[in-house]
């Protein structure tokens, strides 16, 4: 999941494979008004009204909108096309990232993997309410990646998150850093999702 041009660049970096037993869904994230930059409308998965502020005004319900969605998409590949659960990897950059990683604790299916690029938990207090406590995913692999010249969302923002989600008991989460990369995905984070994405898939 990332608002525009991630799929591409993954399609690029060669993480897809060219095969039939395996299903790609990139969704495409709606145009909304972007508060932080003036009310332009752009491709976006939830509002935001301060980059890289933590403690800035969220936008809960669109943030949890977009995970219901994504819990639809993950249900549709498992009842409509017969894709077992655990071979179901969700991810995503950026607002994508932040989808990702919260969804993986909303679930009461246990999925294959999460990958976060450059992401981060604008809804702390509120999943923490909402999350499913009963540990069916605390020990899904996670790799979550994040560049330390980042811009955007700053690095120690996506440090904060990985601790988040630690500390609610995902315990298999693992926090790369990629020094001098912004926000954006280096061909080293790449590459490492690549291989991360094939352990899961060749189990």
């Amino acid at each position: 999941m990332a608002g525009r041009g991630f799929p591409e660049l993954i399609k690029q970096a060669g993480i897809i494979k060219e095969t039939a037993s395996i299903n790609y869904v990139f969704p495409n994230a709606p145009e909304i008004p972007i508060t932080v930059n003036g009310g332009y409308r752009m491709p976006g998965w939830f509002d935001i009204h301060e980059f890289g502020n933590p403690d800035a005004r969220q936008d809960v319900d669109g943030f949890f909108s977009s995970c219901e969605y994504l819990k639809k998409l993950i249900n549709e590949q498992i009842n409509d096309h017969n894709i077992s659960a655990d071979k179901i990897i969700i991810g995503g950059f950026s607002q994508g990232a932040a989808v990702a990683l919260s969804t993986v604790a909303l679930l009461d299916i246990k999925i294959g993997g999460v990958v976060a690029l450059s992401g981060f938990c604008p809804v702390r207090k509120e999943l923490g309410a909402k999350s499913n406590k009963d540990g069916t995913n605390y020990q899904t692999p996670i790799f979550q990646g994040h560049g330390t010249a980042d811009p955007v969302v700053n690095f120690s923002y996506g440090e904060q998150t990985s601790q988040y989600f630690k500390d609610m008991g995902y315990k298999n989460l693992t926090f790369h850093s990629y020094p001098g990369i912004a926000h954006t995905a280096s061909d080293e984070e790449l590459t490492e999702v690549m291989k991360f994405i094939n352990k899961i898939i060749e189990k």
